[in-house]
Protein backbone atom coordinates (compact mmCIF):
# COMPACT_ATOMS: atom_id res chain seq x y z
CA UNK A 1 0.00 0.00 0.00
CA UNK A 2 2.88 2.17 0.84
CA UNK A 3 4.40 2.18 -2.79
CA UNK A 4 0.31 2.99 -4.32
CA UNK A 5 -1.26 5.79 -5.89
CA UNK A 6 -4.45 7.43 -4.89
CA UNK A 7 -5.65 6.04 -8.19
CA UNK A 8 -4.72 2.40 -7.59
CA UNK A 9 -6.16 2.72 -3.92
CA UNK A 10 -8.93 4.34 -5.23
CA UNK A 11 -9.57 1.49 -7.83
CA UNK A 12 -8.88 -1.21 -4.63
CA UNK A 13 -11.36 0.47 -2.58
CA UNK A 14 -14.26 0.57 -5.29
CA UNK A 15 -13.59 -3.15 -6.33
CA UNK A 16 -14.24 -3.70 -2.54
CA UNK A 17 -17.50 -1.95 -2.27
CA UNK A 18 -18.83 -4.12 -5.40
CA UNK A 19 -18.51 -1.71 -7.80
CA UNK A 20 -18.79 -3.33 -11.48
CA UNK A 21 -14.79 -4.09 -12.16
CA UNK A 22 -15.39 -2.28 -15.87
CA UNK A 23 -16.77 1.15 -14.50
CA UNK A 24 -13.92 0.60 -11.69
CA UNK A 25 -11.14 2.54 -13.84
CA UNK A 26 -13.08 5.47 -15.11
CA UNK A 27 -14.48 6.42 -11.14
CA UNK A 28 -11.76 5.97 -9.69
CA UNK A 29 -10.29 8.34 -12.06
CA UNK A 30 -12.96 11.32 -12.54
CA UNK A 31 -15.31 10.43 -9.53
CA UNK A 32 -12.87 10.57 -7.03
CA UNK A 33 -9.90 12.32 -4.83
CA UNK A 34 -7.56 10.19 -3.03
CA UNK A 35 -3.83 11.67 -1.94
CA UNK A 36 -2.19 8.97 0.19
CA UNK A 37 -0.56 9.33 3.44
CA UNK A 38 0.99 7.27 6.30
CA UNK A 39 0.12 7.27 9.47
CA UNK A 40 2.27 8.95 11.85
CA UNK A 41 4.36 7.79 14.71
CA UNK A 42 3.25 7.39 18.05
CA UNK A 43 5.41 10.06 18.85
CA UNK A 44 3.46 12.60 16.80
CA UNK A 45 0.92 12.85 19.94
CA UNK A 46 3.28 14.88 21.84
CA UNK A 47 4.92 16.68 18.74
CA UNK A 48 4.74 20.38 19.10
CA UNK A 49 1.32 21.28 16.96
CA UNK A 50 -0.25 24.78 15.40
CA UNK A 51 -3.65 25.51 14.04
CA UNK A 52 -4.33 23.43 10.60
CA UNK A 53 -1.62 20.73 10.77
CA UNK A 54 -4.62 18.00 11.65
CA UNK A 55 -7.60 18.35 9.29
CA UNK A 56 -11.01 19.84 11.35
CA UNK A 57 -13.59 17.34 12.26
CA UNK A 58 -16.11 18.97 9.56
CA UNK A 59 -13.72 20.69 7.15
CA UNK A 60 -15.47 23.85 5.61
CA UNK A 61 -18.38 23.11 3.04
CA UNK A 62 -18.27 19.22 3.47
CA UNK A 63 -21.25 17.81 3.32
CA UNK A 64 -21.23 14.07 3.58
CA UNK A 65 -17.80 13.40 5.51
CA UNK A 66 -16.01 14.06 8.47
CA UNK A 67 -12.33 13.26 10.34
CA UNK A 68 -12.81 11.44 13.05
CA UNK A 69 -9.92 10.27 16.23
CA UNK A 70 -6.85 11.07 17.57
CA UNK A 71 -5.45 13.19 13.65
CA UNK A 72 -8.75 14.96 13.89
CA UNK A 73 -8.06 19.05 15.17
CA UNK A 74 -11.15 20.10 17.67
CA UNK A 75 -10.93 22.42 20.09
CA UNK A 76 -12.72 20.50 22.78
CA UNK A 77 -10.04 18.30 23.99
CA UNK A 78 -6.39 16.74 24.09
CA UNK A 79 -5.55 14.18 22.20
CA UNK A 80 -4.36 10.75 23.00
CA UNK A 81 -7.54 9.94 25.27
CA UNK A 82 -10.22 7.56 24.30
CA UNK A 83 -12.78 10.96 25.32
CA UNK A 84 -11.22 13.01 22.12
CA UNK A 85 -12.37 10.28 19.55
CA UNK A 86 -15.56 9.82 21.08
CA UNK A 87 -16.16 13.91 21.25
CA UNK A 88 -14.95 13.84 17.78
CA UNK A 89 -17.18 11.51 16.46
CA UNK A 90 -20.48 13.19 17.93
CA UNK A 91 -19.35 16.70 16.84
CA UNK A 92 -19.20 14.71 13.35
CA UNK A 93 -22.45 13.25 13.53
CA UNK A 94 -24.01 16.33 14.37
CA UNK A 95 -22.66 18.96 12.36
CA UNK A 96 -22.90 16.46 9.55
CA UNK A 97 -26.79 15.52 10.02
CA UNK A 98 -27.87 19.71 11.95
CA UNK A 99 -28.77 17.96 15.20
CA UNK A 100 -28.99 20.76 17.66
CA UNK A 101 -26.95 19.42 20.52
CA UNK A 102 -23.55 19.91 21.88
CA UNK A 103 -20.73 17.62 22.37
CA UNK A 104 -20.02 17.56 26.56
CA UNK A 105 -18.09 19.69 27.25
CA UNK A 106 -14.17 18.31 28.82
CA UNK A 107 -13.92 17.78 32.52
CA UNK A 108 -11.97 20.02 33.89
CA UNK A 109 -10.18 17.86 36.42
CA UNK A 110 -6.49 19.43 35.92
CA UNK A 111 -8.12 22.55 37.48
CA UNK A 112 -10.18 21.59 40.12
CA UNK A 113 -8.11 21.14 43.13
CA UNK A 114 -10.83 19.25 45.00
CA UNK A 115 -10.40 16.42 42.23
CA UNK A 116 -6.33 16.62 42.57
CA UNK A 117 -6.38 16.58 46.34
CA UNK A 118 -8.56 13.38 46.07
CA UNK A 119 -6.11 11.77 43.13
CA UNK A 120 -3.36 12.64 45.72
CA UNK A 121 -4.76 10.59 48.45
CA UNK A 122 -5.33 7.90 46.59
CA UNK A 123 -1.99 7.40 45.21
CA UNK A 124 -1.11 7.78 48.54
CA UNK A 125 -3.23 4.67 49.95
CA UNK A 126 -5.29 7.11 52.25
CA UNK A 127 -1.87 7.75 54.25
CA UNK A 128 -1.57 11.07 55.31
CA UNK A 129 1.17 13.67 54.72
CA UNK A 130 1.94 13.55 57.88
CA UNK A 131 2.43 9.83 57.92
CA UNK A 132 5.19 9.80 55.01
CA UNK A 133 9.01 9.39 56.05
CA UNK A 134 10.34 12.92 54.66
CA UNK A 135 13.80 13.87 55.36
CA UNK A 136 14.27 16.19 58.02
CA UNK A 137 14.32 18.88 56.43
CA UNK A 138 11.36 18.57 54.23
CA UNK A 139 9.65 17.54 57.52
CA UNK A 140 10.35 20.84 59.16
CA UNK A 141 9.46 23.03 56.10
CA UNK A 142 6.07 20.84 56.08
CA UNK A 143 5.36 21.39 60.13
CA UNK A 144 6.01 25.43 58.98
CA UNK A 145 3.64 24.77 56.24
CA UNK A 146 1.07 23.79 58.84
CA UNK A 147 1.01 25.96 61.54
CA UNK A 148 0.54 28.76 58.47
CA UNK A 149 -2.73 26.84 56.92
CA UNK A 150 -4.22 26.50 60.10
CA UNK A 151 -7.60 27.81 60.58
CA UNK A 152 -7.47 28.12 56.58
CA UNK A 153 -9.85 26.92 53.73
CA UNK A 154 -6.43 24.84 52.57
CA UNK A 155 -6.42 22.90 56.06
CA UNK A 156 -10.17 22.20 55.63
CA UNK A 157 -9.50 20.92 52.39
CA UNK A 158 -6.51 18.51 53.35
CA UNK A 159 -8.15 17.29 56.08
CA UNK A 160 -11.79 16.88 53.65
CA UNK A 161 -9.66 15.02 51.38
CA UNK A 162 -7.95 12.87 54.20
CA UNK A 163 -4.39 14.33 53.59
CA UNK A 164 -3.70 15.63 57.13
Amino acid sequence: MRECTGYEITQEWLYHLGVPVDQIPDMAKNSARCIPCMMPYITSFFMPRTSGDRPKVVPEKCVNFAFIGQFADTVRDTVFTTEYSVRTAMESVYTLLDIDRGVPEVFGSCYDIRVLLDSTSKMMDGKKLTDVKLPLATRVKLKSAMKEISGTIVEELLERYNLI
